[in-house]
């Protein structure tokens, strides 16, 4: 039903939240975006830094306060903020990723997106054990699958915290061409707003 209301694309939608955002968290959605300077300096999780074993990367799940536009929260994230930043891997490659759980109870990491083999897969009960509280485990695997994925916890309600980041693996059969490029994730946010 046509109501003389202009109808946006979902490519002018995301273009639209892209500028709006300018590379920061859009406050009170849980939006975090990833692009050219948008990783605050010191943030705890970088890009991966390639080593002789592939790539080595340092997850820290843990409680955290964040700013959501004015609101004062407590939630977890990974490191420090809620805009973690995009986890990167070129197809094929080996990735480390150390996860050190600072939660009060257990958790994972699923690798959404990706068919990893089973016992790195991340479902606690059903491919890998949990994380139990203050311990640690080092997910081990080649990446399989070029584009854009993310990562979560596959873990109770741990979701619906900051517990998640963009996992971007690229073909260097298939360059991109681009002048730039911006990585959105965009999360319902309740935790701490009702």
């Amino acid at each position: 039903m046509d109501h003389g209301q202009p109808v946006l694309s979902r490519r002018q939608l995301l273009r639209g939240a892209a500028l709006l955002a300018g590379g920061a968290a859009l406050a009170g959605c849980g939006v975090g975006v990833v692009g050219p300077a948008a990783a605050p300096a010191g943030a705890p999780t970088r890009a991966p830094a390639p080593t002789s074993l592939g790539r080595r990367v340092r997850l820290v799940a843990r409680p955290v306060e964040v700013d959501l536009g004015g609101t004062v929260v407590r939630t977890w994230a990974y490191g420090d903020t809620l805009a973690t930043p995009a986890l990167r891997a070129t197809l094929g490659e080996r990735l480390r990723i150390e996860l050190v759980n600072e939660l009060p109870e257990p958790t994972s990491v699923h690798w959404h997106g990706l068919a990893v083999p089973n016992d790195q897969d991340g479902v606690p009960g059903v491919t890998t054990p949990e994380v139990a509280a203050g311990g640690r485990f080092t997910y081990d695997f080649a990446v399989p699958t070029a584009g854009t994925h993310w990562l979560h916890p596959h873990h109770g309600l741990q979701l619906d915290r900051g517990l998640y980041a963009p996992l971007v693996v690229e073909d260097p059969a298939e360059p991109g061409g681009y002048d730039s490029e911006w990585v959105l994730v965009l999360d319902d946010w309740t935790d701490g707003v009702g």
